[in-house]
C-alpha cells in the first residue's frame, strides 16, 4: 500500500512531462514517492529496501514498531507500543514475548498487557524490571520479536494479460497508458450513443415538418410495416428513424415541441464534436486523466501514516547487553570472575583479599582490573593460545 497523494503527484508529473526520458522519470518519481504507506503506521527503517523495490521491482523493507519509554503510576519504566509493523497481530506478539521471557531468551521484562481501547487506540504495555535498561530490552525485542519485521515488496502487475515485475516508473507509466485507453473506450461509447440519438432526433424533426401528412399516413396504414415503409418514402428517412416515430403514440407525436428537439439536437452535435476532438488529441486525453485523478486525490487523499527512521545497522550483541562497569579478577588458582563494580567492596578489617572475589581456600587474587560488559578481553596462555 502507498499514500494516494504521493502516487497521484507522481502520476501527475509523468502526465505533465510526456517527453521525459526513462531515467529522468525514475529519479523524479523516487523523489516524489517516499515509500510504502501502511494503514498501521509504524516506521520504515532505512532506504535500501525501498530503492531496491522501486528500481528492480523487488525489495525487503525493514519496519519497526513505534515505541515510547514511559513510567507507570508506580514509577516503573514501561515500553508503550502504539503502532505495529504491517500485518503484525498484537495478540500473537504479546504471546510470543511472554514465551521468550519464560524461556529466558528475553530479560528485564516483568509483565506484558494490552491496554488498547477505542479511545486511546493501540497501547501495548511492556513493564520492565527495576534494574532493566529500556534501550537494551527494546533491542532484544527488535531482534527476537516482530517489533521489527521485514516486509517483502513484490511489484507485480498484469501487463497485456501477462504477470510482470515492474519498476516504479514502469508501474506508473502502464497505469497512465491504461487510463488513457479507458478514456478512449469510454469516449467512443459516448460518441456512438450521441450519434445514435442525434440520428433519431433528425427523424423527429422531419416528422414535425410534415406532421399532418405523417399522422394521416399512420392512420391510413393497415399494418405497422405499411406505416414504416410509407414514412421512409415520405420523409426520406431510414428504418431506425421510422421505427422511433411509430413507437410514439400519435398524441405524443403531435405534442412534441420542435424547439426542445432542436435544443437537444444542437447540444448533441456539440458533444459529438467534443468527443471527436478528444479521440483525436492525446494531450486532451492526458488532461482528462489528470483532472479525474485530481478529483480522486481531493476526495480520498490523506496524510502519510508510516514515517521513516535512519538505518542504524543490525542489532549487535553488545546492544542486547546493558553496559555496566565491572571488576575482573584472576586468581592464582586459575579462576576468572566478573563482578559489577557497585557490588564489589573491600572486606572487613583483618580479612584477606576482597569479598567480591569470593576466593577459595588458599587462593589469592593475582590480577584485578576494571572493564565494562561491552569490552572485549583477550587471554593468552603460555603455549601461545
Amino acid at each position: 500500500p502507498h499514500n494516494l497523494r504521493e502516487v497521484a503527484e507522481a502520476a501527475q508529473w509523468v502526465l505533465a512531462h510526456p517527453d521525459a526520458e526513462r531515467v529522468e522519470r525514475q529519479e523524479a518519481l523516487m523523489e516524489i514517492v517516499k515509500g510504502p504507506d501502511f494503514p498501521t503506521g509504524a516506521l520504515i527503517v532505512g532506504r535500501r529496501g525501498i530503492e531496491d523495490a522501486y528500481r528492480t521491482g523487488r525489495g525487503s523493507i525493514t519496519m519497526r514498531a513505534v515505541v515510547e519509554v514511559d513510567e507507570d503510576a508506580r514509577g516503573r519504566q514501561i515500553l508503550v507500543v502504539t503502532e505495529l509493523p504491517y500485518q503484525v497481530n498484537p495478540d500473537n506478539l504479546l504471546l510470543r514475548i511472554a514465551e521468550l521471557v519464560g524461556d529466558g531468551k528475553l530479560t528485564g521484562i516483568a509483565d506484558v498487557r494490552d491496554d488498547s481501547s477505542s479511545r486511546t487506540g493501540m497501547r501495548l504495555i511492556i513493564e520492565l524490571k527495576r534494574d532493566a535498561v529500556a534501550q537494551v530490552v527494546l533491542n532484544q525485542l527488535y531482534k527476537h520479536t516482530q517489533l521489527q519485521d521485514n516486509f517483502g515488496a513484490n511489484m507485480l502487475a498484469l501487463v497485456d494479460g501477462v504477470p510482470r515485475t515492474l519498476t516504479l516508473e514502469q508501474f506508473i507509466r502502464h497505469w497512465i497508458s491504461h487510463q488513457i485507453e479507458v478514456i478512449q473506450r469510454r469516449t467512443r461509447y459516448r460518441l456512438r450513443k450521441a450519434e445514435e440519438r442525434a440520428h433519431i432526433l433528425r427523424g423527429y424533426l422531419k416528422a414535425l415538418d410534415a406532421l399532418d401528412e405523417v399522422i394521416a399516413l399512420i392512420r391510413a396504414s393497415a399494418t405497422v410495416e405499411d406505416a414504416r415503409a410509407g414514412l421512409m418514402d415520405l420523409l426520406e428517412i431510414d428504418e431506425l428513424q421510422a421505427t422511433a416515430i411509430l413507437d410514439m403514440q400519435l398524441r405524443r407525436l403531435a405534442a412534441l415541441e420542435r424547439q426542445k428537439i432542436i435544443d437537444e439536437y444542437d447540444e448533441l452535435m456539440a458533444r459529438i464534436a467534443d468527443y471527436n476532438d478528444i479521440l483525436g488529441s492525446e494531450s486532451r486525453q492526458r488532461s482528462i486523466v489528470s483532472e479525474e485523478l485530481a478529483e480522486i486525490t481531493e476526495k480520498f487523499g490523506d496524510e502519510r501514516r508510516t514515517q521513516f527512521a535512519p538505518w542504524d545497522g543490525d542489532v549487535t550483541d553488545e546492544e542486547l547487553i546493558a553496559e555496566d562497569d565491572v571488576v575482573v579478577t584472576i586468581t592464582s588458582g586459575g579462576y576468572a570472575k566478573r563482578t559489577k563494580l557497585d557490588l564489589y567492596r573491600s572486606q572487613r578489617r583483618g580479612g584477606k583479599g576482597v569479598r567480591g572475589a569470593s576466593l577459595r581456600q588458599d587462593d589469592v587474587v593475582e590480577h584485578m582490573f576494571v572493564s565494562t560488559t561491552h569490552h572485549w578481553i583477550l587471554f593468552f596462555t603460555n603455549k601461545g593460545r
